[in-house]
This record gives structure tokens, C-alpha cells and sequence, in this order.
């Protein structure tokens, strides 16, 4: 949560746009925002859901103090907001085009006479965010390396194993197109308002590359696991990084229903909630296990809310699925000396499972940027070269080991999700240093191509008494305190999106939604699918998007400055 007593401040010469992203794409919603200020005062009152709690609290606490916060603009293409913040006593630090928007000082009394402008659509804080309790500053400042090749002994089966033959499903933020994906990319699908399949936030691009770029840009020296394998993007979120419950659903169930059109045999999916709703009636369990259990490997991601036990995201707390934490290489290939990174989610999760299943390198890996994206334009000390883009946290691990399992099902195209399970945890490296916290321990790509060539696991036990989700419970406890705000009817009113709706607005009917109903029915008008990289023009009514969203994709930072919030997890 983002909390007016937080520390972990950014600094140096790009602090404030460094401040930018941790706070308006990684914000935690608790519930409905309202507040006013004191009428008995003469203060103007502050619109319901305009202002976020953190910033609020902040004025009431320190009433004389400069608050530095971003505004998003109702008009971009006007001045209003900017002129009110300067009449006001305030100053306009940075144009933020890429939040219709702008961040700025201003007193903090001034704070209800912005909030109340027509001008003003909202207004969030750009400071003081709680960070990890381990932040990743001290990975970021190291110099990109190929030691996790070498660590999961990836060179060994290279020359025999590519992933050709297998496709992977990306549930994310888009892929851009890069010289490392060539023509492998068989569609592009958009749930958004966006409507292309683009990257223009900038993590799904870098799940991409490490899943199955070729290094084409580099010459082969930053390739991912998979290079022959092709891939399908299925985009959630936006330039925003915002997502609802609602929306991941609806991709997944695209990817069940399209599963044997473009032969997706991985799903990637490394979004996840602090939701503590049991899996057993949890709606987004009981999605991802309808597509575990209609023939795709999903792989989750642990989550970023590491050094504590208990903070596996959701999904990943799901048994069916396996999970991924992230590994901290030490920058070495020496598997001896590796250890669990701190940022990484583990423990038992609210139904007593043990997460992550087992963990794959997460530190600094290099992938493709997406040019001109949110993560690009504040984050290019993150750069390696003119393609490329370096990256930390359990999604840069999950996407590793989706691309072993490309290579796996590969070696073996009869295996099934529940013998891939088997496979990849009875061929991890073992090691004293995982035991608490890392699962079965460090994937290793030689050995699990290897077991599956040999259907050495074939028969082991995974999965066996586990109880399915009903799918029955709470839309609303799905989210945990990851809210979005949409405007559904299109009037221009931005509303907080909780409770048993979806993000359409639509009302969402536990017990109508289940095995036998499931469908996209509600969806179906709304996706968007382009072939490859040829744009498809579509002109469906669309919702009208989310702002201001708790960002939940696991990667934890971009650059030589690390801004991991609990957030961004």
C-alpha cells in the first residue's frame, strides 16, 4: 500500500521520473476513496475518488508542507490544470504525456482547490512509497551477463533443442515487434482499448524475448530459452500497466477456447493479486486450472512481496499450476553459491500449499525493450544497446522456465501438463540454499529435457488428491486490494471498479459462472485478434479502459535505480 509514513525514497538526476512510475503504476487501491476537506473550515470539498488516500493523508498530517504529486488532465491538449497548479503556488516539474498528465509540487493546502478543478481528472502522489523490505539497487548497478545460461545448463541441449513445434501463450502487456521474434508471433489479441496487441507499457515484450527471442539484434548473444518456439500474445493491460480480475479471466478463457487453433500448449502469466481467498472457490483459480486442466502448462509467478513467508500472489497459490520464484545467480554460473532472491514471494499459501514449486534465475535478464513504452521512456538506464533491456523479478523467472517447457514438450509432445509438473521439479537443482524458500529447487533446462526424452517421470505422483475450484466465490475478494478504476458507460466519470462487476460493469453471478457456462460470451465482441504482425482493423465497441491501477506484474525493477514497491509484485 502506498502510505503517507512510507519510506524508500528515489533519488539522483532522474529521481522524479523514477517516482513517476512507482507511484502511478504501482498503486494499491484499499477500497472506495472520499474525502473532503474540513467544511467547518470554508474548504473546498475534494471530489469522491479523485485524490488517492495516501496523498490525502499526507495533507492532513502536514498541512504546511509541499506535496509532490501527478496530475492526470481531463484535456491534455489544454493548459487549465498546468496555469490552476502555478496560480496556486505550485510547480510543474515534469510533462507526463504517457499519463495524459503531468507531476508537480504544490502546497498541500492547495491540494482540495486542484482536486476540485473540472480540469482536473485525478491527482496521486509521486513520492513516499513503502518499499520492499530488500529492494533490488544492489542487482540493478550490475553489468549484464549470460551466467544463468551456464546455471541452468541451458547450453548443453541448445544445439538440439529450440522449442520448435511448441507455442506459448503470453497473458501480459502486449508484445511490440522486435528483430528476436521474427515471424513466430502467430497473433496478437487485445482485450484493451487499445485494440493493436502492442506493448506500450513495456513488460510483455521482455516475457517474450526471454521465453523465445532468438538474439537477432545481438548477434545470438542475448537469446532467450526457446528460440524456435512460436508464441500468442493475449494483452490485459495497457500503457497504464492496469488490469482487473475480470479482464485476466476473460484472456484465459480466449486462450481455452483457442487453444488447438494456434496449438498453445504454455501458458505465461505472471500477473497476480495479494488476494487470501481460498483457491477452492476463488474465481482466477479456477480459471487458470481450467486451462491446466484442458491441456496447457500454465506457469505462474511467485510474486515480489519476498523476504516474508505467506506472500505468494494469486494465482500462483493455486496446487494445479506450478509457480516460480526468483534465484539470485550472484552474477555467476557457480550453482553453489546461488540463493533464493530476497524480493521473491514463498511460504504456505491460505490453503496450506507450499510455494513456489521450485525457482529459475531472476536477476538483471537481458531481453527486448519495447521502444517508446512506458518502462522505455522512464526507465533507460535500464538499456543494453539499442534492443534491449535489462530486468528483475519472479516474471523474468516464469518466463524462463516457460521456455524450458517449451523445450520439454518438445523432446516430448504427448507429455501433459501434470507429467511437465513432475518433470521440472524431480530434475531441479537441489540445493541447501532453496530448501526454506525455493521449492524443489533450480530449474535445470539439460536435465529436464533429458527426463523428458526418457519419460523418466511419466508416472510420478503430481497433483494427485487435489480438490479443483468451484469458481463460486468472491469476484471482488479475487482483486485483494488490487483495484482499478474504469468508465464502463463511457460518460466520462471515472468509477472505482469493486464489488461482484466486472470491469464492463456487468454483474458478475458466482453461481452461473462455472464449468458448464463458462464462456466469453460477455467478451467475445471485444477482442481483437491480428495475425502475426499485420495490423487488423477492428472497430467493436470497446470499455472505456482503467486508470490509476495497482500494477501487479512481477518484475520488480528496469534500471540502476531500483523503485521495487510492494506494489509491483
Amino acid at each position: 500500500m502506498l502510505a503517507a509514513t512510507a519510506r524508500g525514497r528515489v533519488t539522483g538526476p532522474r529521481a522524479t521520473e523514477r517516482r513517476v512510475v512507482a507511484a502511478s503504476l504501482a498503486f494499491l487501491l484499499a477500497g472506495a476513496l472520499a474525502a473532503s476537506a474540513d467544511p467547518a473550515q470554508g474548504g473546498p470539498t475534494i471530489p469522491a475518488g479523485k485524490v488517492d488516500p495516501g496523498l490525502l493523508h499526507a495533507m492532513t498530517d502536514a498541512p504546511d508542507s509541499t506535496l509532490p504529486l501527478i496530475v492526470k488532465e481531463t484535456d491534455p491538449a489544454s493548459d487549465e490544470a498546468e496555469h490552476l497548479v502555478r496560480g496556486l503556488g505550485g510547480e510543474i516539474t515534469h510533462e507526463l504525456p504517457i499519463v495524459s498528465g503531468f507531476s508537480a509540487l504544490l502546497p498541500a493546502e492547495a491540494l482540495p482547490e486542484l482536486a476540485g478543478s473540472p480540469a482536473v481528472g485525478l491527482v496521486w502522489g509521486d513520492a513516499e512509497i513503502r518499499m520492499t523490505s530488500t529492494g533490488t539497487s544492489g542487482y540493478d548497478s550490475w553489468s549484464p551477463n549470460t551466467a544463468w545460461r551456464q546455471s541452468i545448463r541451458l547450453s548443453q541441449i541448445e544445439g538440439s533443442y529450440n522449442g520448435s513445434g511448441v507455442t506459448v501463450a503470453i497473458l501480459d502487456t502486449g508484445v511490440s515487434q522486435v528483430p528476436d521474434l521474427g515471424n513466430r508471433l502467430l497473433a496478437r489479441v487485445d482485450l484493451t482499448p487499445e485494440h493493436d496487441g502492442y506493448d506500450r507499457y513495456g513488460h510483455g515484450t521482455h516475457v517474450a524475448g526471454i521465453i523465445a527471442g532468438d538474439g537477432a539484434a545481438s548477434a545470438g548473444e542475448w537469446r532467450g530459452v526457446a528460440p524456435g518456439a512460436s508464441l500468442v500474445s493475449v494483452k490485459v493491460a495497457g500503457a497504464d500497466g492496469s488490469t482487473d480480475v475480470s479482464v485476466v479471466i476473460a484472456g484465459l478463457q480466449w486462450v481455452l477456447e483457442n487453444k488447438a487453433r494456434y496449438g498453445i500448449r504454455v501458458l505465461n502469466l505472471a500477473f497476480g493479486t495479494d488476494s487470501s481467498q481460498s483457491y477452492r472457490i476463488d474465481p482466477l483459480n479456477y480459471a487458470v486450472e481450467q486451462v491446466w486442466l484442458g491441456g496447457v502448462f500454465v506457469v505462474t509467478s511467485a510474486g515480489n512481496r519476498g523476504p516474508d513467508a505467506g506472500t505468494i500472489n494469486k494465482p500462483g497459490d493455486d496446487p494445479f499450476v506450478i509457480t516460480v520464484g526468483a534465484a539470485d545467480l550472484k552474477g555467476t554460473s557457480d550453482r553453489d553459491d546461488d540463493v533464493v532472491a530476497p524480493f521473491s514471494s514463498w511460504g504456505l499459501t491460505p490453503d496450506g500449499f507450499v510455494k513456489p514449486d521450485l525457482v529459475a534465475p531472476g536477476i538483471t535478464i537481458v531481453a527486448p525493450r519495447a521502444a517508446g513504452s512506458t518502462v522505455d521512456q522512464l526507465y533507460p538506464d535500464g538499456r543494453v544497446g539499442d534492443w534491449y533491456l535489462k530486468g528483475t523479478g519472479t516474471s523474468q523467472a516464469a518466463a524462463i522456465v516457460s521456455g524450458v517447457a517449451a523445450l520439454m514438450l518438445q523432446a516430448d509432445p504427448s507429455m501433459t501438463p501434470v507429467v511437465a509438473k513432475a518433470t521440472l521439479l524431480g530434475s531441479a537443482f537441489k540445493a541447501t540454499t532453496y530448501r526454506s524458500s525455493g521449492g524443489a529447487g533450480l530449474v535445470d533446462a539439460a536435465g529436464a529435457v533429458l527426463a523428458a526424452r526418457q519419460g523418466k517421470f511419466r508416472f510420478a505422483p503430481a497433483n494427485l488428491g487435489l480438490i479443483p475450484s468451484t469458481g463460486t466465490g468472491s469476484l471482488e475478494s479475487s482483486r485483494g486490494s488490487f483495484h482499478v478504476y474504469a468508465d464502463p458507460d463511457g460518460n466520462g466519470v471515472w468509477d472505482l471498479v469493486v464489488g461482484e462487476v466486472d470491469v464492463l460493469g456487468q454483474p458478475w453471478s458466482a453461481t452461473s459462472w462455472s464449468a458448464l457456462s463458462w464462456s466469453t460470451s460477455v467478451w467475445a465482441s471485444l477482442v481483437n485478434v491480428s495475425t502475426g504482425w499485420t495490423a487488423t482493423s477492428w472497430s467493436a465497441t470497446s470499455w472505456s479502459g482503467t486508470s490509476w491501477s495497482s500494477t501487479s506484474w512481477s518484475s520488480t525493477s528496469w534500471s540502476s535505480t531500483s523503485w521495487s514497491s510492494d506494489a509491483w509484485s
